[in-house]
């Protein structure tokens, strides 16, 4: 038989388990929520380099200095081949004009004037006309006032780098400091060649039917053992 003190124990027994199981399933919704607001916490954050140092296409003026001294009659090799390729980058860019600013009021301004002409002269040969060029002075002091070459262009770039506004050292949330793949982002923008690449693709070329049909026949009469022949 028993006793009037069983029951409670009995029904204190049974109530155990739920207890127990309503207790686990709490602290889980809580954990889950807890895991859900620090991944939406840390998520707002951006962790990639790309978005926080974007390469930006936007136009600007392409600026190129030519040193000259007072004793100086006309372009040397050096400064040649920097105005050769200023003209090649000049007319990959599609630009219409060009700027050549001359210094006056220095020591070396007759020098300067001798070494534009120079300069004019070498932008000829390289397919520059004279009516893509356009001539202007701007105020120096002193001596050694360089000549600059200058044409708006499409260009690329990222950054400011070398930003610090946090402690790198607080690395609580294990995530990538701010100035983090910023000269990498910076580096690879000045080195693709035409920034309207990454607006968009180009246009397809024409086909050079001619060779396409020279191909097919090597192809057809030889097989493959010549193929590689005709590349």
């Amino acid at each position: 038989m028993l006793s009037v003190n069983d029951t409670p124990k009995r029904e204190i027994t049974r109530r155990a388990p739920s207890i127990a199981a309503g207790l686990i399933v709490a602290l889980l919704a809580t954990g889950c929520a807890s895991s859900t607001h620090d991944r939406l916490t840390v998520g707002t954050v951006p962790d990639d380099y790309r978005t926080r140092h974007p390469i930006v296409v936007a136009e600007n003026q392409v600026v190129e200095a030519i040193p000259v001294t007072t004793n100086t009659k006309s372009l040397s090799l050096r400064h040649r081949n920097v105005v050769v390729d200023f003209a090649n980058r000049f007319r990959r860019s599609g630009s219409r004009y060009m700027q050549i600013v001359v210094p006056v009021g220095s020591s070396n301004e007759g020098a300067a004037n001798a070494v534009a002409r120079s300069i004019v002269a070498t932008l000829g040969d390289n397919g520059i006309t004279a009516s893509q060029i356009a001539l202007s002075n701007y105020q120096a002091d002193g001596a050694g006032a360089p000549i600059q070459l200058a044409f708006m262009s499409l260009t690329a770039e990222a950054g400011p780098c070398g930003e610090w506004p946090e402690d790198i050292s607080v690395t609580g949330q294990n995530r990538q400091y701010h100035n983090f793949g910023c000269a990498t982002q910076n580096n690879l923008a000045k080195m693709i060649a035409n920034p309207a690449d990454l607006v968009g693709p180009r246009g397809e070329s024409e086909i050079d039917s001619t060779r396409r049909d020279n191909v097919i026949t090597n192809w057809r009469t030889n097989g493959s053992e010549d193929l590689t022949s005709q590349f």
